[in-house]
């Protein structure tokens, strides 16, 4: 199949604007959620937020329906308001409505399993800038294809695209691609060092694992040990796990990746190191 020319974008230009008041109604349905499980309001607030357009709240609340949660009452699995939510996220142009509804139609979740709508929906969703989107794609073209026809300059496109934004689940997958495609370690360590400053415990776990004396050879990555890195990144993975909400904005300026052994700071510009 022909494939769309490669476009960047970012979600953040391309998500509607959010009404203050239902975004009000949001934050305490999230609050709810994790604290209190008090699942009939939850459901009627991330209602209300929904009646005002806000797709958070939307993409939220289709989660909930999508697997069920127990509870006394608790919210019963509902795959067609999943899938209603779905469609009025896609109807906003809201980026991660396009990706959920392409993960929908490859999986066949209350729909027969379709696999052009699934790509049509996920190149939509990756042209609108969603970092989930373009991380699908770019696995897609780096290990999916057939050997012969794998394109790990276009995947590259589409992981740095992704890795540019503030999404730890695609800055961990573009690590993953360096380390493993590319073999270009301190690439992947920039990523997962950016997932850590975000909060994310398996950037600072990856962390941990490159700098600890202790670790196997290959989660070094070919990294010289250095026990206080190491600690400190582990003593930052048990405070995100505390607190999921803690972020480390600094953490690249206070802590500078050390050059790699054999590849300097970018094993393709040694000299300096990689930006976005």
């Amino acid at each position: 199949m022909a494939y769309p020319t490669f476009t960047c974008a970012y979600e953040k230009d391309h998500n509607p604007p959010l009404d203050a008041e239902a975004d009000t109604w949001f934050q305490e349905a999230r609050s709810l959620e994790k604290e209190l499980r008090d699942w009939p309001r939850v459901v009627e607030l991330y209602e209300k937020a929904i009646a005002k357009d806000h797709w958070k709240a939307m993409h939220n609340l289709a989660r909930l329906y999508r697997t069920g949660w127990p509870g006394r009452p608790g919210v019963k699995k509902d795959t067609q308001k999943m899938l209603d939510l779905y469609e009025r996220m896609v109807e906003l142009k809201v980026p991660l409505g396009y990706y959920n509804w392409a993960v929908a139609a490859e999986r066949g979740k209350g729909m027969l399993r379709d696999e052009r709508m699934a790509s049509s929906y996920m190149f939509q969703a990756a042209q609108l800038g969603s970092p989930q989107a373009q991380v699908a794609l770019g696995n897609y073209f780096a290990f999916s294809l057939p050997r012969e026809k794998q394109d790990d300059p276009m995947a590259e496109q589409y992981f740095q695209c992704a890795g540019a934004q503030d999404n730890t689940a695609a800055l961990l997958e573009a690590a993953a691609f360096y380390n493993t495609a590319k073999a270009n370690y301190p690439r992947a360590l920039f990523y997962y060092q950016r997932a850590a400053s975000l909060g994310s415990p398996e950037g600072f776990m990856r962390l941990n694992w490159v700098f600890d004396p202790e670790s196997e050879p290959g989660f070094t990555l070919g990294y010289k040990p250095d026990k206080q890195l190491a600690e400190l990144y582990k003593a930052h993975m048990y405070q995100v796990r505390d607190n999921p909400e803690l972020r480390f904005p600094k953490l690249a300026k206070e802590h500078p990746l050390p050059p790699h052994p054999e590849q300097g700071l970018d094993a393709e510009h040694p000299d300096r190191r990689f930006a976005l």
